[in-house]
């Protein structure tokens, strides 16, 4: 079932706004890019996906632009975001601190590799992280994550997709001079795939143009036990 996005309760300038708000007091480039990373990346279709009151892992989750959305929002119970970049998850560690109820909203400094949190959560959140890791990893990591979802709970995926080729150059290109890394595409029907093979039932999917960025995203449910 593919999702309309214009079906989305916000905007791009909404969210664009809202994180300038979260970060405005954070003047280093890792700030600047939290607050134009929504003008090229689908935050405001995502956030429409999660429930309220829920609990989230957010792998990946830098200097934890979603999670503090999501919170700004109103739209989590409790978050534990994690990530390899120890600047970033200073950052976010930071913002957060500063946070209503900041006790229930973590940030880690750990690689996937790592243990990761322990526990099951209502949503757990892949965001642009599968093409930063090797396609022989792929599959590991994201039977990793289908086993931190709970019982009727959601994995809500999101990359970069591998066409039209234009666009996925656009992307590799960009990669390169930000964080000076290749890039792995995983092609949805393999996302899709392992999916299935980890329990879970894909609920939704659908794809946006922002700028020369092309994304693709799944909502995959896994049933109630």
């Amino acid at each position: 079932m593919t999702r309309d996005h214009a079906r989305s309760t916000l905007t791009v300038a909404n969210v664009s706004a809202l994180a300038r708000t979260i970060y405005a007091d954070t003047q280093s480039g890792i700030g600047r890019r939290q607050k134009l990373r929504p003008r090229i990346c689908p935050f405001h279709i995502l956030i429409d996906h999660v429930p309220a009151g829920v609990t989230i892992l957010d792998v990946g989750c830098g200097a934890g632009l979603f999670i503090l959305l999501l919170a700004r929002l109103g739209r989590i119970r409790s978050a534990v975001g994690f990530d390899a970049d120890r600047a970033a998850i200073l950052t976010a560690q930071k913002i957060a601190a500063q946070l209503p109820n900041s006790e229930l909203i973590q940030f880690e400094h750990r690689d996937a590799n790592d243990a990761w949190p322990a526990g099951c959560f209502d949503v757990v959140c892949l965001i642009d992280v599968l093409h930063h890791v090797k396609p022989e990893y792929q599959a590991e990591l994201f039977k990793t994550a289908i086993d931190h979802v709970a019982d009727g709970g959601m994995l809500l995926y999101k990359d970069m997709a591998s066409r039209p080729l234009w666009r996925a150059w656009a992307n590799r290109l960009h990669d390169f001079l930000v964080v000076h890394e290749r890039i792995y595409y995983a092609e949805l029907d393999e996302v899709v795939t392992w999916a299935r093979k980890g329990g879970l039932c894909l609920a939704e999917t659908g794809e946006i143009d922002m700028l020369w960025y092309r994304h693709e995203w799944c909502v995959f449910r896994r049933p109630h036990g």
